[in-house]
Formats: C-alpha cells, structure tokens, sequence
C-alpha cells in the first residue's frame, strides 16, 4: 500500500494588519500631495507610472502592506531601472512611488495590466500610467472592462463606492493573497536549493560536479550556482501564475501563460553563464511543477504529488505534438524523429513518472536506511541513469552509447553491496566518471531529473491513511 505525498514548506508567520487608523482629511491630503508631486515631475517630459496599493479600510499602513508594496517595488524594479526620476514614499497615509520614464503610455499600460495578472499579490497594486499630458490610460482605453472587485466579479470602483462587502472580508483576501506570495517565494527558494543540491554532488558520471566538469569544456560548478541563483524568482513567478488559475481545470493555457516566464529565466540563465546552457531542461521541469502546484496550493491549501502530477500531466496534454513539428532543429526532436525517444517533453508528458515511479522511491528508501543523503543522491541519480532515455547522451554518444550507459548503470545497481557502501559507490562513479569525460558524454536530462527528485524528496513528505 502506498501512501499519498502531500507538500510541506516552512512558511514565515503572516505580517501583522495592525496599524494607526487615519482620518479621512488625512487620506485627502495626501492624495492631493500625490497629485502634487505627479504634475511636477510631468513638467519634466515624459509620462509617470503610478503605484499605490489597494488597502481597504482606515488603515493604510501596516507591517503587511508595507510587505506588500516592498514586493511590488521588487516586481517593478527591474522595468522602471532607467526610470529618469523616481519617489518612493511611505507614511501612516499610505504607499505611493512615482516613475518618470519615456516611451508609449499605452505601451506601458499593457505591460502592467500584463504584471497585474500574473499572481494573486499583484492584484493588489494599482498601477496607473499617466501620459505626458497629465491624463491617466484606462482600461477602456484599451477595451478592456473595469478592474473586478477582489471579492466578487463587479466592477471594483461599484463595489468600493457601495460599499458591498466587509471591511473584514478584504482584509481576509488581502492576507490570503500575501500567504499565496509567501508559498510562490518559497517554492522559488526550495528550487533554487534542491538546482544546488545536484550541482555540488561528488563525484557524478558525465556532469559538472565540485571537482570535475565532466563531459562539458564550457561549465564548471561557479556557473552552475550562479544560474540557480539567476533563473529561482522566475520559478516563484511560475508558481505565482498558476495560482492565478486557481477554480479553473489544468490545461494547456496555464503552459502558455508560463511559456514567457520560461523564457524570460533563460534569458537570465545565459546572461548569468556568458550564454552557456546550464539550466534550459531544469526550468522546464521545474516552471511546470512549480505552476501546477501553485495552482493546487490556491485551490484547497495542499497538493499531494498525485494532484501535481495529474495537472503537469494536464498542462503538457499537447506538449508531444510539438516534438512532429517543424524541422529537426534541436536535440530532442532529431532524438525523436531516428529514436522515438520523446526526451523531456515526453517526461514532462508523463507528469515525471521516471521521478515518480523510480528516482524518488529509491532515494526516500535509501534516505531512510541511514539517513545518508549524499549515498541517496547517488543512488537515485544511477537510477536516472538505468532508465531515463536522456536525449542528451543520445545527442553526445549515440544509441548505442546511450544504452551502454545505461547498462553500466543497471549493472551498478545490482551490486547491493557497493551500493550500500558510500565511499565504493563513490569509487565506482569516479572511475566511471573519467570514462565519461573521454566521451564527452553528458547526461543533462538525469541531473534535471536528480534535482526534482531531491525537491520532491524533500518537500513532498508521506501522508499516512490517505491512499495515492
């Protein structure tokens, strides 16, 4: 009988929504302030982006809104960085920061009502844009309905000026959508640790580990680390999006909806490594697992492996298609077409079931024997090994490289007695390692799947009584 995994995560305690409540002369005063300050910099050029937050009641700042807005000065950063001005402001009255930038006001307002969409938190920016005529850029503008109430489908100006909902109620969903930013940053830091995990393994066969480089003359371990730390606030934005999907079935939308995230973080990537491609396989593996339990995670607070797996299963429904696509313009479709051998798409397909139904048992059994979890590492990667068809080891050795490699591995694994001994497991991976590195053989496909099987191992613990 198996049992079923649910996820776990430490999640820091929830920031207060205390604070000073401001009288309403105040809050006119300082919307006129704002008013103020955003005519002055107009008379410099330009058009101004506009940020306050939506806060519901007489409090206006908090220990919460203030984490709020510090993630929506995080998420705006990197868009406003050759802003010509800028003001940032925090008082008892609220939160308000300016931007004085160039370009087209209604380019601009689609690239936030874009941010604005992506996770539950950012709902709770308000974003303007005002064109250099001091005229803001509405929704209608670009044909779009009034921004919806937090609570309900209304228009949000109707439900606020009616005041049709509780004061507590909102507050409710305010704290609800900062634990839902806290699940998406930790998932993106747990990922980020567990890319680590498998890159600092010692010693590996055709990888980049502490000592070698493996098959590889362009990567070394700095890169590796370095590419992690680039590509986890886009895992955390994977998550974050499919938590937006939240009451609606698993499906091929949500891939598209992460599909520019995925390529926004190998951007990062090459930019972090000088171009090289230490992490394509593992953003796709790892952006698809993160959206689809960021959507769990949204819907009912928990997400066991099964439902991870049905929804990745779900995102990637038409995934293969695109391996029969087009010309043979990459490793994984010129495996595909003299092979059949459907690589990470065909994986990711599966809903990881190499993962799932090999790698991650033996490493939670191995784990559990002696509590040796670099051993258990090693074992699960030499599963990997047995019976992952990797396309990059087919790309680097051929067929018949890749089914000696995996024969080498399968014969490993019989050998109970090496495996249970850490320094002759070492020994043997070493050796074989050297053998590798004469190839030139990579096995990129395993370490991606070694990571997920590590993140897996560590954050998806069994649920006794409730049946897989």
């Amino acid at each position: 009988m198996t049992t079923a995994r649910t996820y776990t995560a430490p999640i820091p305690p929830l920031p207060s929504h205390e604070g000073r409540a401001v009288a309403l002369d105040d809050i006119l005063a300082a919307r006129d302030a704002r008013v103020a300050r955003q005519q002055a910099l107009l008379q410099q050029g330009g058009m101004l982006l506009s940020l306050t937050l939506v806060a519901p009641g007489a409090v206006k700042r908090s220990p919460l809104l203030d984490a709020i807005f510090a993630a929506a000065l995080a998420a705006l950063r990197p868009l406003v960085d050759d802003a010509r001005a800028r003001i940032e402001a925090v008082d008892d009255s609220g939160h308000h920061a300016l931007y004085l930038l160039d370009g087209e006001a209604r380019d601009w307002k689609t690239r936030m009502l874009a941010l604005e969409n992506r996770a539950p938190l950012a709902r709770l920016w308000d974003i303007d844009i005002i064109g250099g005529n001091g005229t803001p850029i509405s929704r209608r503008d670009l044909g779009l309905p009034p921004r919806r109430c937090l609570l309900c489908d209304d228009d949000a100006k109707t439900c606020a000026r009616e005041r049709r909902h509780d004061i507590a109620a909102l507050q409710a969903d305010i704290a609800r959508r900062y634990r839902l930013h806290q699940q998406a940053q930790s998932i993106a830091d747990t990922m980020r640790q567990a890319l680590i995990t498998e890159a600092t393994l010692t010693p590996k066969a055709g990888l980049v580990d502490a000592v070698h480089n493996g098959g590889h003359h362009d990567m070394n371990l700095a890169l590796f680390l370095r590419s992690a730390d680039a590509i986890a606030p886009y895992l955390g934005d994977c998550a974050a999006t499919g938590m937006t999907f939240a009451g609606h079935p698993a499906s091929p939308a949500l891939l598209a909806a992460i599909r520019p995230i995925g390529l926004a973080a190998e951007a990062a990537m090459r930019a972090a490594t000088g171009g090289v491609n230490t992490h394509k396989g593992a953003i796709f593996a790892f952006g698809l697992t993160a959206a689809a339990l960021g959507k769990r995670l949204a819907e009912q607070h928990a997400a066991t492996l099964a439902d991870v797996q049905a929804d990745v299963r779900a995102l990637c429904a038409e995934i293969l298609a695109e391996l029969r696509q087009g010309d043979c313009d990459s490793a994984g479709k010129r495996g595909y077409a003299r092979h059949g051998i459907s690589g990470a798409r065909g994986e990711a397909a599966s809903g990881f079931a190499t993962v799932s139904a090999h790698a991650l048992p033996l490493y939670q059994q191995e784990l559990a024997a002696d509590g040796n979890e670099r051993r258990a590492l090693h074992v699960a990667l030499i599963t990997l090994y047995a019976v992952n068809d990797d396309s990059t080891t087919l790309a680097r050795v051929g067929l018949d490289g890749l089914r000696a490699h995996q024969h080498w591995a399968r014969t490993l694994l019989a050998d109970r007695a090496t495996l249970a001994d850490e320094a002759r497991l070492s020994d043997a991976i070493a050796a074989y390692a050297r053998n590798c590195a004469a190839k030139r053989l990579s096995a990129g496909g395993s370490a991606d799947l070694l990571a997920l099987t590590a993140w897996l191992g560590q954050h998806f613990t069994p649920n006794p009584g409730t049946l897989l």
